[in-house]
């Protein structure tokens, strides 16, 4: 398997002998997997230790040598004459640090491409898998390893600033409120000036309150009505399934007897005029896609294919990881903290907003109000530290028809809430009331 040992050591040597500049360049760059000696990994997982979570400044040999003894590691690297035989050995300069990085993690990426290559060889002998899946799984696990070895450096500001002076002009000649994806809900558009690329947007309820039709109704918006290409991830329903309410909610013909074919000779027109409007429209659908990898793949794909501007994955709490990530973390809430983190890092990478769906525990039921908070986002707070936007759904106590929603966290603006009504017979709603912003005054805007 390729390896560069001669790096590795050096590398060690270097955060031992030059700990406060040499420690946080390699803390920040590699990982304990991509180092192939044993014992090198036992001495970086304890630097990294250190470094990261006992808030050491200052970390030099006795202190790594201390904590190696104290973890029982000194045993497992031989001793202290390792050590003292790398630094006398390796002995380099800080300024050839980043050389013998690069050499580590190109040699780590050789060792990934070799056993992703086994992993999707020995898929394909066992024809298990349709081949379309199978192209997507190897594709994704490939982008996997691709998006280990891309790391974005320091841009100089005078760059960014004049992106942010490009796009000011371009708000002022717009003259809108709305900067962002429109969501064809006016008090969300003003209160979240539109869904910026790169936000990571969450939209939560308890079941059966309207979430998947509340996503479907912005998707239908944008492309039905502004033909802005979207895509939907639909881990719970059918594509099937979400044809028959996009037709529902197009026509205005009652989903129910659209599903028992109990229409009137007034429906099929209208059904078939609305058949016409959806066929033109740009909008895909995946209902086959389950783990956050395939996801991922897939997504790449349809927006640098169809340049799709939205994405909503439908629901997060359904998301799978891969065997070898699920068995890094001890529990659902670790893996949904990590789905969530590397969505919004996705966002980012695609440069679009995305939407995701969640559950919410049932703690908001209890509530006399039954009015949902952040807290009772289900399995995870890292969903609301990671998310842009957090938006809940809730139906009033006192009208079926009526649901609240709540911008519970916008990242770049004032919260607030207002009401929809929602005709649920044709998955459509409406703004009935003004809105009601938490924060009145500017001076007293919440942003985080």
């Amino acid at each position: 398997m390729p390896k560069a040992l001669e790096s590795e050591n050096t590398i060690i040597a270097l955060m031992l002998l030059y700990p406060s500049e040499c420690i946080p360049r390699v803390v920040e760059k590699l990982s304990i997997d991509d180092f192939v000696s044993e014992k090198n990994k036992e001495i970086f997982k304890v630097i990294k230790e250190l470094y990261l979570n006992n808030n050491k400044e200052i970390i030099d040999y006795a202190i790594v040598i201390n904590e190696l003894e104290r973890n029982k590691g000194l045993e497992k690297i031989g001793g202290v004459d390792y050590l003292i035989e790398i630094m006398e050995k390796f002995y380099s300069t800080p300024e050839l640090l980043e050389e013998h990085i690069n050499i580590v993690i190109e040699k780590s990426i050789y060792r990934k491409i070799i056993e992703t290559s086994q992993i999707i060889l020995n898929e394909a002998q066992k024809e298990e898998r349709k081949a379309d899946d199978l192209l997507d799984f190897a594709e994704a696990r490939i982008l996997e390893i691709r998006d280990r070895g891309i790391r974005k450096d320091f841009i100089h500001i005078s760059e960014i600033i004049e992106n942010q002076k490009e796009e000011i002009i371009q708000r002022y000649e717009a003259k809108s409120k709305v900067v962002g994806i429109p969501t064809g809900i006016p008090f969300l558009d003003n209160l979240t000036g539109g869904f910026l690329p790169g936000n990571l947007i969450i939209i939560a309820s308890r079941p059966s309150v309207g979430k998947t039709s509340f996503a479907l109704f912005i998707h239908r918006y944008l492309s039905v009505e502004l033909k802005i290409p979207t895509a939907i991830f639909s881990l719970e329903m059918s594509s099937n399934e979400l044809a028959q309410r996009f037709i529902s909610m197009q026509s205005y013909v009652n989903n129910m007897k659209i599903r028992t074919g109990m229409l009137t000779r007034d429906d099929l027109p209208k059904i078939i005029e609305a058949i016409g409007k959806l066929r033109s429209a740009p909008i895909w659908i995946d209902d086959n896609a389950v783990s956050l990898l395939e996801i991922k793949a897939k997504a790449r794909r349809i927006v640098r294919e169809q340049k799709v501007k939205l994405i909503t994955i439908d629901y997060l709490q359904l998301i799978e990881l891969e065997p070898h990530e699920r068995k890094r973390r001890e529990s659902r809430q670790q893996e949904i903290a990590f789905i969530t983190r590397n969505l919004k890092s996705f966002a980012k990478e695609i440069n679009i907003p995305i939407i995701v769906l969640s559950q919410l525990s049932r703690k908001a039921e209890e509530r006399a109000d039954k009015k949902p908070q952040l807290s009772d986002l289900r399995e995870s707070g890292s969903i609301e530290q990671d998310a842009d936007i957090v938006i809940l759904l809730y139906r009033l106590k006192e009208a079926e028809r009526i649901i609240g929603i709540n911008v519970a966290k916008n990242r770049n603006g004032p919260i607030g809430e207002n009401n929809l009504f929602f005709e649920s017979e044709y998955f459509r709603f409406s703004q009935i009331a003004q809105e009601k912003q938490i924060s009145e005054d500017l001076e007293d805007i919440p942003f985080e």
